[in-house]
């Protein structure tokens, strides 16, 4: 089965996105198709989750902190129904800049 770019409100998923989300789908759902997941998207709509990173020593308190690596946090998309309370889905945004 080739993968196909997802609508979701005014948010097209890259092929990447969209068979992440699609095996998140297929798991919870059971559906067998893209074209599926496309109808079951009617309902839904999505939006971007920034990284929010906060020093340990903000959090902690600076002689509780231990010493921390710098590294990268992961944006990701969350697709959610705007008609009924349902299923939510978190994917990695294919776009980390």
């Amino acid at each position: 089965m080739a993968v196909q770019r997802i609508t979701v409100g005014y948010v097209e998923l890259t092929e990447q996105e969209s068979e992440a989300l699609f095996e998140k789908v297929k798991k919870d759902k059971g559906i067998d198709s893209y074209d599926a997941l496309q109808d079951l998207m009617e309902d839904f709509d999505s939006q971007i989750i920034e990284p929010v990173s906060k020093p340990l020593k903000e959090v902690l308190g600076a002689d509780e902190a231990p010493a921390e690596p710098a590294k990268k946090s992961t944006r990701f998309i969350e697709v959610f129904n705007t008609v009924k309370d349902d299923s939510r889905y978190r994917i990695p945004s294919s776009d980390q800049s």
